[in-house]
């Protein structure tokens, strides 16, 4: 065979997870030469031998990455064979000063390091730190890039000779791994318990804070075996005992008590002031998962996966804390959040432990809390105690949420956070005319919205997601939203020219753009501020993961503010991404149908209280209550004279502010039933709606009725909707029937979209697209129609994945140039 030699490029996520050992160690099986390297960006492999050898060579590695890595492009070239070469080799690094590598996410405890941690012949015998290549904290630590030790938290841990011998061997699978430590230099871990921390601790963040220095700063507890099995020991007495524990983890602190334990769970909400809302669980293995929810392969190989992300599955039982987790974990519903035990610490600590309620360590709508001084100053009044440890957290990481049996995808995102994010969004190349750029020189930053909130920044044609920042309601979390964009831009150099944020006029982050863009203009950057309005947003999200330029596309979520001044949220694009010629938003996203429009009267008191918004829908459509209706009862005896007072206030001069969202329709249709009159979560109403029509189907699967939105124009189809929904005998089989009767409407408005624009693809975005059952019934009649259905898998179809569409956006208008003047800050 002829001898030819190759070089290939490899970029992505190929830098601090093993990828040139694991390219030396595929070679070796191989009759091939040459070397493996890498200059920070990417990896450069010079392969050597006959055609057939080579393609084997590549594409039995490519079949074999190490566990974090992610190739996301690959050069290869032929080039001039190499005479006399006669071994593969690892050759030395090109390093790059302020080289910006690509961030490995936070990820699970792989079986070697698991392994080790059981044995105990071996130096790391129950250490809680236990790390290696291929998994361990990544994101969580680093405090700015190249991705080397002394540029993260664990630069205050020199390695000891074992461990730097270990970090030197390219044989050796701790090869470079920045997070490697054992009990004798590495971080250790103590115990706090409440009463020790002063009873009124200011902004633990000032100079006169009370709490004493050694609680939180290492000085307290020892590094060896014994002192640290104490710790877990009394972790876990005191979780048998009914308590509730605070524990550092990887990305932040979790609150933890026995899921079995009803008292210790509502004890748990009370004190977080979490009313109704699931509380995630937290198992040691699979067997202890399939004890309490159920378990089929593709669902292990998600829950065992190196993310181990929270798993929104069935539950075996409804008979509560006899499976180990208790109604109250998620009062009311069939499914339960499960996730495995992802890093040493918390095997450590679930060793012989029941299933644990493992919710974020914050009081809801704040950030979460990641250092021990904030945490032992903010969670004393919800933890008895605390389980602290010195390795430092550089960026707060929650845990990943993920929902199974999509109509669309195996998998949708309800949070995308700890094992994916940093991890990048391709862009997809736009369509275009001749001698227009693409998006690798435009560098665009997305601040997201008001809920759910993450950011996106893209360069080089990558759109980097952060990860989850929450609610941006308070204070506290617009610190944190600062805090983490800034070190974003400082890890990846990068100033943005453009930045996109909600057309909400009262947003936060809205703010925050215009005081970032204003500061940036006193300095002499011309940064350009764009407004995009909200579902547009939405439909950009699903369009560039996707990577298609025409599409229909449904934006179906609770609120977002529309560009008539009104709330919209059931919104129809015709979308058509050529940027041939200068774009706009309403050239890239035809807004072509939306629900009629009903009053919205008493703002965000309306939607907790979503028996106004049934009121409201009746009187608008000229319905009038069933007097033998659950509904009706709840007037006559609860709202009162109330009730009347709503009505009167939607006809006032002044016109009120009037809503078309699905979440509002499913709001109110919760309410007509009797099913959630008064929410005491966001979205409720819709989530209990969604399990009674699900329990009705289970129940009943024969019975079901097919459709009950009657035809003709929409208006007329909505008002038939509601008035079956109000006249219908079984809660369950009406929940069925309203699921059904709005995904006719919306899935048949899509579909003459599409045929109007020639168009064969359609999706589903917004928060509204968690709803399997009403998505599934839209994806079904689209479906028959002929058309191709688009779906999330990258990021969530809720206002997580909002920030992805503001960047394409930007990254958009920068290719096609710029259209009319952006918005003044």
């Amino acid at each position: 065979m002829k001898m030819i030699r190759r070089r290939y490029l490899m970029s992505g996520i190929v830098q601090g997870v093993g990828f040139r050992p694991q390219v030396a160690r595929v070679a070796g099986r191989w009759p091939v030469t040459g070397f493996v390297g890498n200059d920070d960006l990417r990896v450069f492999i010079e392969v050597q031998g006959d055609s057939t050898d080579l393609d084997g060579f590549i594409g039995d590695f490519l079949d074999d990455l190490p566990p974090l890595a992610k190739v996301l492009a690959i050069e290869s070239t032929d080039i001039q064979v190499l005479p006399g070469e006669s071994a593969f080799t690892i050759v030395q690094s090109r390093r790059e000063s302020g080289a910006r590598t690509l961030i490995p996410p936070d990820v699970a405890t792989c079986r070697d390091c698991r392994a080790d941690i059981a044995d105990p012949e071996n130096r790391r015998f129950g250490y809680a730190f236990t790390t290696c290549t291929n998994c361990g904290p990544r994101l969580s630590i680093i405090e700015d890039l190249p991705y080397d030790r002394p540029l993260t938290t664990m630069r205050e841990f020199p390695m000891c000779p074992e461990c730097a011998a270990e970090y030197s061997d390219p044989d050796d699978r701790r090869y470079h791994a920045q997070p490697i430590s054992c009990y004798a230099c590495g971080p250790h871990l103590w115990l706090v318990d409440a009463n020790e921390v002063p009873a009124a601790s200011p902004d633990p963040f000032a100079e006169d804070d009370p709490v004493p220095a050694e609680l939180w700063d290492g000085s307290r507890g020892g590094r060896d075996l014994a002192a640290q099995e104490a710790v877990i020991a009394e972790f876990q007495h005191r979780i048998r005992a009914g308590q509730i524990v605070a524990v550092k983890g990887i990305g932040g602190f979790h609150l933890l008590c026995d899921a079995g334990n009803a008292q210790a769970v509502t004890r748990l909400r009370q004190r977080k002031h979490r009313d109704g809302k699931p509380f995630a669980v937290m198992v040691p293995d699979l067997a202890a998962a399939r004890q309490i929810v159920q378990v089929s392969a593709a669902v292990a190989e998600l829950l065992t996966g190196p993310e181990h992300p929270i798993v929104l599955l069935a539950k075996v039982s409804d008979s509560g804390a006899d499976t180990g987790a208790a109604q109250e974990c998620a009062p009311g519903l069939a499914r339960l959040g499960v996730m495995l035990a992802y890093s040493p610490l918390h095997l450590r600590l679930l060793d012989g432990l029941g299933p644990v309620v493992a919710t974020s360590g914050n009081f809801s709508s704040e950030p979460l809390c990641y250092e021990n001084r904030q945490a032992l100053a903010r969670l004393t009044g919800i933890a008895d105690a605390f389980v602290l440890h010195n390795r430092g957290i550089a960026v707060p990481v929650e845990d990943s949420v993920i929902q199974l049996d999509s109509a669309v995808a195996n998998t949708v995102f309800i949070r995308r956070s700890r094992g994916y994010a940093p991890s990048p969004v391709m862009l997809p190349a736009a369509k275009h005319g001749a001698g227009v750029p693409g998006t690798k020189g435009a560098v665009v930053l997305g601040v997201g919205g008001e809920l759910k909130n993450t950011f996106c920044l893209v360069r080089d044609g990558m759109a980097f997601v952060s990860a989850h920042i929450g609610d941006m309601g308070s204070y506290e979390s617009q610190v944190a939203f600062d805090a983490a964009m800034r070190q974003l831009l400082g890890m990846h150099r990068e100033q943005p020219g453009i930045v996109v944020c909600d057309a909400h006029p009262n947003y936060a982050t809205s703010a925050w753009a215009e005081r970032y863009v204003n500061q940036e203009r006193s300095k002499g950057r011309e940064v350009q501020l764009y407004r995009l309005q909200h579902h547009r947003a939405h439909a950009l999200s699903l369009l560039a993961e996707n990577g298609e330029h025409r599409a229909v596309i449904a934006a179906l979520d609770g609120t977002g503010y529309g560009e008539d001044g009104q709330v919209w949220g059931s919104e129809i694009f015709t979308c058509d991404l050529d940027v041939s010629n200068p774009l706009t938003a309403d050239s890239m996203l035809q807004r072509t149908w939306h629900l009629p429009y009903f009053p919205l009267v008493g703002g965000d008191l309306a939607v907790k209280e979503p028996w106004r918004l049934a009121a409201l829908l009746l009187d608008t459509l000229g319905v009038k209550v069933p007097t033998d209706s659950p509904f009706k009862e709840y007037l006559d005896s609860v709202a009162g004279a109330t009730y009347k007072t709503v009505l009167e206030q939607a006809k006032q001069p002044r016109n009120p502010v009037l809503v078309d969202s699905v979440g509002r329709y499913f709001d109110a249709a919760s309410a007509l039933l009797g099913i959630c009159e008064v929410a005491t979560y966001e979205a409720e109403p819709a989530v209990l709606l969604q399990q009674a029509a699900q329990d009705y189907l289970s129940e009943a699967p024969d019975s079901a009725p097919v459709c009950t939105a009657g035809s003709g124009d929409s208006q007329n189809r909505v008002r038939d909707l509601i008035v079956s929904l109000v006249s219908a005998n079984s809660t369950g089989s009406a929940a069925w029937a309203f699921h059904r009767g709005m995904a006719a409407i919306i899935a048949d408005e899509m579909i003459a979209a599409a045929h109007a624009a020639n168009i064969d693809a359609a999706g589903i975005t917004g928060g509204s697209a968690v709803n399997t059952v009403l998505t599934g019934m839209i994806v079904e009649r689209l479906r028959t129609a002929g058309l191709r259905v688009l779906g999330h898998r990258q990021v969530p179809p809720n206002d997580g994945g909002l920030s992805l569409g503001q960047a394409y956006y930007g990254a958009l208008i920068a290719m096609s140039g710029i259209s009319g003047e952006p918005d003044a800050p």
